[in-house]
């Protein structure tokens, strides 16, 4: 997986996080909004809101790794 973007916003407490996946290549990427109570369940270790400022992009991998596990990847958005 590749990271492209990502941000956490405090005040509606979502994680947006653009990214794109090998087969994906350089033509597409995708969009996932992940509300904080998502991140906390698909975490691999205790976090809290106050951590959200210092995730770093094995952090967000990890979390998206077993997020989809569960749910399918989001749609392809061209470039």
């Amino acid at each position: 997986m590749n990271i492209h973007e990502y941000y956490y916003t405090g005040h509606s407490k979502k994680l947006y996080i653009e990214f794109s996946t090998k087969e994906d290549t350089d033509l597409f990427y995708r969009v996932l909004e992940l509300d904080f109570s998502d991140v906390k369940y698909y975490s691999p270790t205790i976090i809290y809101e106050e951590d959200m400022d210092e995730m770093d992009e094995d952090f967000l991998v990890e979390i998206m790794e077993q997020y989809f596990l569960d749910n399918d990847l989001p749609e392809q958005q061209n470039l």
